[in-house]
Order: C-alpha cells, then structure tokens, then sequence
C-alpha cells in the first residue's frame, strides 16, 4: 500500500474520531466532511491482505 493511501485512512480515521467527541454539531458535520473528502480524492482502495502483511519482515526502527 503506498504511504499516502495509509496516511489518507489515518487521517480520515482521526477526523472521525474528533468528531464523535465534540458536543457542536457543527465540528462535526465538518470533520465529517473532510474525511469524506479524503476518502473520495484516494478512490476506492483496495483490501489489506493481512497474511502478506503480517509475513513482511519488521523495518528497524533507528537508522543504521
């Protein structure tokens, strides 16, 4: 999966997130908003194979 489809779900997911917790109906209408606008400009995206994923060797997390 390329890096900004994983970062538009990311985002998309924190934007509905958000939204659940305000009490103004207005934040969230927008909040809403936006993460349907997210989701419309990436397209439908394809499915996850988590068996392919979880069988990818772990990236080290510092440089070497």
């Amino acid at each position: 999966m390329p890096r900004y489809t994983s970062f538009a779900r990311k985002a998309a997911a924190t934007l509905l997130r958000m939204a659940k917790t305000t009490k103004d109906p207005q934040v969230a209408s927008g909040l809403i908003q936006r993460a349907a606008d997210l989701k419309d400009r990436m397209g439908e995206l394809p499915p996850v194979d988590v068996e392919v994923v979880a069988a990818e060797p772990k990236k080290p997390l510092t440089k070497n």
